[in-house]
C-alpha cells in the first residue's frame, strides 16, 4: 500500500458552515491533482452542539481520504491537534483551522516541494481574510503576502544558516497559524516531551513548541514564497478555554518565549515586543468590552520591563485603561515615531 504524504488534520467545534467550505476546498484540490493517495483529510470533532456531526459522517462516508473522529468530550485545539497526529497515516502533518482555506493548486505544490527538497519543516506564505458570510463562500483578502517575499527560502541548517531568513517578514510569528505550518510527524512527536517542559498541556500554542524546537535541531525549513493559505482574522471561541485574547497572549505566549530564548535567542527580543502589541490590543479590547484587566496589564508591565516602550503602554493601562483605549489610536502614532527615532 502506498505511504500517505501529508495528512491534513482539522480540528473542529461548533462552525459548521466554516467547517463545510474547508473540506470542500479540500476535497476539491485532491481529486483535480490525484492525490488520493498521497493527502488524507483527518477531522476531529471537539464535542459540537450543531450540525457538525452529521456533515463529517457523511462526508467521509463519500471520500475514502477523509477520516472523522467524534470526541465525546471538548479536547480543545492543542488537545485535539495531539489527537489527529497520533491518529495521522501521513509523513507529514498540516493542521489547519476549520475556517482557513487554501488557493488552487496549493496541495499540489506542496506535495512536489516535499518530494523535491525533502524539507524538515515548511512555512507557508499566507494572506488574512474576512468572511462576508459567516461561511468563507465570500470573503475579501485583507492583508496578502504575509511574508513579504516572492520565491521559497530553503535554511538546511538552521544555527548556521539562520541568516537567509532575514528578509522573510516575521517568519517565527506566522508557524502559530495553523495554515501556514507543515512539519514531519515523526519529529514532531519526538519533541513532546521536551516542549511540554516549558509549555502547559492546555496552552494554546502547545503545537508551535515542537516546532521551534525540531526546526532549531534538526534545520531543512522550507519557506513557501506563493501565498496559498488563506488564514481567517477570527475569535477565539473555537477553543474550550474562555479566556480572552489578552489572557492567551500574557500567559500562552511568555511559555513560548521561554522556549524561544533557549532554542532560537537571536529571535527572543522580537518576538517578545511583537507580542507585547498583540497583548496591548487584547487589553484594550477586553476594557472596551468592560472587563477588568488591570491585574493583567500588571503581570504584562512587569514581564515586559526591559522593553520600552511596551513597558510604559502596559503601566499605562494599569493606571488608566479607559483613557488608554480611548486615545488607541494617537498612541500607536506616538509609538511608531519613538520606534523609528530608537
Amino acid at each position: 500500500m502506498k505511504k500517505t504524504i501529508l495528512s491534513i488534520t482539522i480540528p473542529t467545534y461548533n462552525r459548521l458552515t466554516f467547517l463545510e467550505t474547508a473540506v470542500t476546498c479540500f476535497i476539491d484540490q485532491i481529486k483535480a491533482g490525484h492525490l488520493e493517495n498521497d493527502v488524507e483529510v483527518l477531522i476531529g470533532n471537539n464535542d459540537s452542539k450543531d450540525q457538525t456531526k452529521n456533515y463529517v459522517d457523511e462526508v467521509a462516508s463519500q471520500h475514502s481520504f477523509i477520516r472523522v473522529f467524534n470526541h465525546p468530550i471538548n479536547l480543545g485545539v492543542s488537545g485535539n491537534i495531539d489527537f489527529l497526529v497520533n491518529e495521522s497515516r501521513g509523513e507529514y502533518i498540516l493542521p489547519c483551522g476549520d475556517d482557513d482555506l487554501f488557493r488552487e493548486g496549493a496541495l499540489e505544490y506542496y506535495i512536489n516541494r516535499i518530494k523535491e527538497k525533502k524539507p524538515n519543516f515548511i512555512i507557508n506564505n499566507t494572506a488574512n481574510i474576512i468572511s462576508n458570510d459567516n461561511s468563507n463562500r465570500d470573503y475579501k483578502v485583507i492583508l496578502e503576502n504575509r511574508l513579504r517575499i516572492d520565491k521559497d527560502v530553503f535554511v538546511e541548517n538552521f544555527q548556521r544558516d539562520y541568516k537567509l531568513l532575514d528578509n522573510v517578514y516575521n517568519w517565527l510569528y506566522l508557524m502559530n497559524c495553523a495554515p501556514s505550518v507543515i512539519f514531519k510527524k515523526d519529529l514532531f512527536v519526538k519533541e513532546a516531551t521536551t516542549a511540554r517542559k516549558y509549555i502547559r498541556p492546555e496552552n494554546l500554542y502547545l503545537w508551535q513548541g515542537q516546532n521551534i524546537i525540531g526546526i532549531s535541531k534538526y534545520g531543512r525549513l522550507l519557506v513557501i514564497g506563493k501565498c496559498f493559505a488563506l488564514h481567517r482574522k477570527n475569535e477565539t471561541h473555537w477553543t474550550k478555554d474562555s479566556r480572552s485574547t489578552a489572557f492567551f497572549n500574557i500567559f500562552d505566549n511568555v511559555e513560548i518565549a521561554n522556549l524561544i530564548k533557549d532554542y532560537m535567542p537571536r529571535e527572543y527580543i522580537k518576538y517578545k515586543k511583537l507580542y507585547a502589541a498583540f497583548t496591548m490590543g487584547g487589553l484594550m479590547v477586553d476594557t472596551i468590552n468592560g472587563k477588568k484587566i488591570r491585574s493583567y496589564a500588571w503581570t504584562a508591565f512587569y514581564q515586559n520591563l526591559s522593553f520600552f516602550p511596551e513597558n510604559l503602554q502596559f503601566l499605562s493601562m494599569v493606571i488608566a485603561p479607559r483613557l488608554v483605549s480611548k486615545m488607541s489610536a494617537k498612541l500607536r502614532k506616538y509609538k511608531n515615531t519613538i520606534s523609528s527615532i530608537g
